[in-house]
């Protein structure tokens, strides 16, 4: 993503970066305390990880993605970059490390609920190094999609991808060191409830929305799990007048909330991921916000009715007809 008067660049769009992992899923009934035992219901191995998950999601919508982050020289990274490769996603830029070890997430589902606990495994993962990149400057993308886990790295690729006019979006889950720093370099924001209120030091999660606002982004999703989302935009987004327009194609307000689509969950793995992907599928799409946001919601919803954050990624025909159906 260096050189702009390049002619053989490869275009993308979307180029995502930021932590993946295997992970390793248990439904368990019931859902143990401390020093219990249980069997487990039903299990699955899947790739994983926030970007590399919004990745897959948008090429089940039918996007032309690539993938950039570090994986071991091991079996796990292998099998990281086969399922990505299997789902539709470029893998041709990332980076494999042989003296690192690809991340490792147990992941623990009850039953019941489809809530889920997570242990990440990154003892033996090493960071990324700027100089490791490969062949970036033969890449051309409309959108950069990161986690900011590793600021100083992802900022360099922002930089990049602003050179080539491409927007960026944020994807953070948890307050983390140094995330702020990437802002600056943000065009929408999408984050979790858990963030969004314990950046702002605010309980309300609309009221956090606003607060983040200020910080100039284009966009600011706050995500609310089982309540859907809260979107927030300064100038406002109108509706391109696709014949698939699930909104209205008004102006949308300043703060509004999009509730979720209910469905029989069985797992809620990824779903904030496929929420991800199919956000930026509506950006890319020009929709209004109101639209991607609805839009995102049911994709979301879709995903968490099989267990792991990839089973159940619906492609975009399955979420139309979804859409188009819900009552």
């Amino acid at each position: 993503m260096v050189r702009l008067n390049s002619s053989d660049k490869v275009e993308f769009d979307c180029v995502g970066f930021g932590m993946n992992a295997v992970d390793y899923l248990s439904i368990l009934d019931p859902y143990p305390d401390l020093d219990e035992k249980v069997e487990v219901v039903e299990s699955s191995v899947q790739g994983g990880g926030p970007v590399p998950t919004a990745m897959v999601t948008l090429a089940k919508l039918g996007s032309k993605v690539a993938y950039i982050g570090k994986i071991g020289n091991d079996p796990e990274g292998e099998f990281v970059k086969t399922d990505l490769e299997k789902q539709g996603v470029n893998t041709d830029y990332v980076i494999i490390d042989k003296k690192s070890k690809t991340s490792r997430a147990f992941i623990w589902v009850d039953k019941d609920s489809g809530k889920r606990t997570v242990a990440l495994d990154k003892t033996k993962s090493s960071h990324t190094n700027i100089s490791e990149f490969k062949s970036l400057d033969s890449i051309s993308t409309s959108f950069l999609h990161i986690d900011a886990r590793e600021p100083e790295v992802s900022i360099f690729l922002t930089n990049l991808a602003k050179k080539l006019g491409a927007k960026v979006s944020l994807d953070v889950g948890s307050l983390r060191f140094g995330v702020e720093s990437v802002f600056p370099f943000v065009n929408h924001l999408i984050v979790s409830k858990r963030f969004a209120c314990g950046f702002t030091k605010l309980s309300d999660p609309i009221s956090a929305c606003k607060e983040l606002m200020k910080k100039g982004f284009e966009t600011v999703v706050v995500t609310t799990g089982e309540d859907g989302c809260i979107c927030g935009s300064p100038r406002g987004f109108t509706s391109s007048g696709s014949t698939k327009d699930f909104g209205t194609g008004r102006k949308e307000e300043e703060v509004f909330h999009v509730p979720s689509f209910p469905v029989k969950v069985v797992d809620t793995t990824g779903a904030g991921d496929v929420f991800h992907g199919a956000f930026i599928y509506g950006l890319l799409e020009k929709w209004d916000l109101k639209k991607i946001a609805r839009f995102a919601c049911a994709t979301a919803a879709m995903k968490c009715r099989k267990l792991g954050g990839r089973a159940g990624i619906p492609n975009l025909a399955e979420v139309t007809d979804f859409i188009r159906n819900f009552k």
